[in-house]
């Protein structure tokens, strides 16, 4: 059912924003004293014309989300690259609808195919980037 308040994604952008703990935390056997939060912001437009932007932000917590014995920079780049490429999906994603429906779609139906992508491209000496990262 198409409603007026259903909305469409015009602008998708990212900032990556180093940030230093104030003291070291271990997760597993790694250690960080620091972290790159990546911030999001979102420009939206509903079917009667009124836009809005809204901003979240979350910690690429390496350790957390890929405990793997491979180098740490490597994971790290690794997480930023997917980034960049759901801010890409998200800029090209023509759905449009209420938030949550096209949350749901971009994450259920998007982002496996995304990260099957990611991994392929990457070569069979990669290690895979888990579905938690």
């Amino acid at each position: 059912m198409n409603l007026p308040t259903d909305i469409h994604v015009l602008d998708f952008t990212l900032d990556f924003i180093p940030v230093n703990t104030r003291m070291p935390l271990k997760f597993g056997t790694e250690v960080l004293s620091s972290v790159t939060c990546v911030r999001v912001k979102a420009r939206v437009k509903n079917k009667i014309g009124t836009e809005a932007e809204g901003w979240g932000e979350t910690p690429l917590s390496v350790q957390w989300v890929w405990p793997s014995e491979i180098d740490y920079s490597l994971r790290h780049q690794s997480l930023v690259e997917f980034c960049k490429l759901i801010q890409a999906r998200w800029n090209n994603f023509d759905k449009s609808g209420h938030c949550i429906e096209i949350g749901h779609d971009l994450i259920m139906e998007d982002l496996p195919r995304l990260l099957c992508e990611f991994n392929d491209s990457k070569g069979p000496d990669f290690e895979l980037m888990p579905w938690l990262a």
